[in-house]
């Protein structure tokens, strides 16, 4: 999946792109920094344990570069100037109207400037190019940065999944 042969650029020196394999490296630091981060938020353990690529960097690299591979799948990388800041990964597959944005993270310190919205544009971009007409998105219970996010980006809840453990 390509959304276009050009990054997304909202703002200045603030783009997205679709990843490539000398993002791997990177990318597996991002994205162990983003599970790590679900660890304190109510739903958070569970949303990791679901999404998680493996347990270390070697596990996470090779799910990234099969992801990197897959034709259901768009890993993307938010970038400032040349620097991978964030990344996102959008699936979709054959006649799915509805598009996922399983993964999107930026790191704390490249927030508030753009990174997150270009990344969510260019998932945007790469569901129409699928002929999805939807794209959905996780925000945990109590992450209110998260949900104000997906609402300034005219994404709001169509459904609230419970959970509960089945031990005694």
């Amino acid at each position: 999946m390509s959304p276009s042969s050009s990054p997304t650029e909202p703002a200045g020196g603030v783009t997205a792109r679709p990843a490539e394999g000398g993002d791997l490296g990177r990318l597996g630091e991002l994205h162990l920094a983003s599970v790590s981060a679900l660890g304190p938020v109510r739903g958070g353990p569970q949303l990791a344990a679901s999404h998680s690529r493996g347990p270390d960097a070697p596990a996470v690299t090779a799910s990234l570069a099969a992801a990197l591979d897959d034709p259901g799948t768009e890993v993307l990388v938010g970038c400032i100037g040349e620097e991978v800041v964030g990344h996102a990964v959008v699936t979709c597959g054959p006649g799915d109207p509805t598009a996922e944005l399983r993964e999107l993270y930026v790191e704390p310190g490249a927030r508030q400037v753009g990174v997150g919205s270009a990344l969510l544009e260019a998932a945007r971009a790469v569901a129409r190019a699928q002929g999805c007409t939807g794209l959905d998105a996780i925000a945990l219970p109590g992450d209110r940065a998260t949900k104000n996010f997906f609402e300034d980006h005219a994404m709001v809840a169509r459904a609230i999944v419970v959970h509960g453990s089945v031990e005694p």
